[in-house]
């Protein structure tokens, strides 16, 4: 990617933030912005992660004490989603909420302490690094346990390096259950590990819990506190 830096007002729901620094592309190599139905990247991570020197827009909204609370939180769902800068929305939860601190300052990066597959510590016994993303679609780990959770699932491999799994066996497949701070969080076969790519950070490669892990469970990002908070969603008829 090729462009120059700007400052900039920038307007979020109401909110203006002021002097805001943001990178201007003007050549994207590749397919993946022709193809999306985005225009940009905004980053909510922590500011060693920016391309640009400068407060990225959440720590500029904090500076400039335009947000009540140092936290945003964000409800993903196939009827639509909410981030709401500044705070939560308490219809969308059930609590309690269970609160994990942030063990390195770049993603938002926890402890996981175990993933099992139908009830059985199969990966990550020992504990390991994740991070909660929501510009993850899916869920990816480490090449290596990718693998073995693809043969416990019974996942075939392809020549091109993905894996496929017969859609008529769904219904029998194992629930894979990640724990975070003792807590269980239990996905289904429709909802689970696909395989992507790893990311590196000097601890290794990372687990990441992306929107198919959080369109189950209302996620918030508190800055202040530096904390990472999961609760149920609340469903449709508890509303």
């Amino acid at each position: 990617v090729c462009g120059s830096g700007h400052y900039d007002s920038v307007a979020i729901g109401g909110m203006t933030i002021l002097n805001q620094e943001f990178g201007e592309s003007v050549y994207e190599p590749g397919s993946s912005f022709l193809l999306a139905k985005f225009d940009g990247v905004l980053g909510l991570a922590y500011p060693r992660l920016a391309e640009i020197l400068g407060n990225p827009v959440f720590d500029n909204l904090m500076v400039q004490e335009i947000v009540e609370e140092p936290v945003f939180s964000f409800y993903i769902s196939s009827r639509g989603g909410e981030l709401l800068l500044g705070g939560t929305d308490e219809s969308l939860y059930v609590e309690p909420i269970n609160w994990l601190p942030v063990t390195d300052k770049g993603y938002w990066q926890i402890k996981m302490d175990s993933v099992s597959v139908q009830g059985v510590n199969s990966l990550c016994p020992h504990g390991c690094p994740a991070i909660i993303d929501t510009g993850t679609s899916l869920i990816a780990a480490p090449t290596n346990e990718t693998v073995a959770l693809h043969h416990l699932i019974g996942a075939t491999p392809t020549n091109i390096g993905e894996f496929v799994i017969d859609c008529a066996r769904l219904s029998s497949l194992p629930h894979v259950t990640f724990v975070l701070g003792g807590q269980e969080y239990t996905l289904s076969a429709q909802q689970y590990v696909r395989k992507a790519n790893d990311i590196m950070t000097p601890e290794g490669p990372l687990w990441i819990l992306g929107d198919v892990f959080l369109r189950q469970y209302y996620s918030i990002f508190d800055r202040g506190q530096d904390r990472v908070g999961l609760a149920r969603v609340r469903q449709p008829a508890e509303q």
